[in-house]
């Protein structure tokens, strides 16, 4: 549907921008509510990313692709960004899940917000809104990141490797 800037009236990137708002708008209210130490660590940070992703998982391959809005908390930025994600490993199914990650470093917040490479490996069970495994939530040096599952059903032991790209920037 959004395959690029190129593709859409500036009217449609508007409204595009305004879906990713509201969704990370939402995705953020939920959090803050259903998670305790989510409101400090929101305070403290220095920017966060909210992202919608679907992934789809057969054995031994899997993808997803999502959308996503970066806020810079410093100057109140933000960055829409293009997610796709790849994944090696064993597994089967199909989930939909918010991502939220609070960043407490700069200078990760600044290279997410020009596109990058994020690698990691785990495993994840999910069913319907719930979820469990080593991949949510996750606190690394510099982020915190939380997996608010939404549907679908899945379980996985992968690799995966994502790319976010900038998407609908002037």
């Amino acid at each position: 549907m959004f395959f690029g800037c190129a593709t859409l009236s500036p009217e449609q990137q508007d409204a595009k921008r305004a879906e990713l708002d509201a969704m990370a708008a939402a995705t953020i209210a939920t959090l803050l509510a259903d998670t305790p130490e989510a409101p400090g660590a929101l305070d403290r940070s220095v920017g966060y990313l909210v992202v919608d992703l679907k992934v789809t998982k057969i054995p031994i391959l899997g993808a997803g692709k999502g959308y996503g809005v970066l806020v810079d908390r410093r100057a109140e930025n933000r960055v829409y960004l293009q997610i796709s994600r790849f994944e090696v490993g064993g597994g089967l199914g199909v989930q939909a899940f918010k991502l939220v990650v609070l960043f407490d470093d700069e200078q990760l917040l600044e290279k997410a917000a020009q596109g990058t490479w994020h690698y990691s490996a785990g495993t994840e069970v999910s069913v319907g809104d719930a979820s469990a495994g080593d991949s949510t939530p996750k606190k690394s040096e510099g982020f915190q990141a939380y997996r608010l599952a939404e549907g679908g059903a899945a379980a996985t032991v992968t690799v995966r490797v994502a790319r976010l790209t900038p998407f609908l920037n002037d």
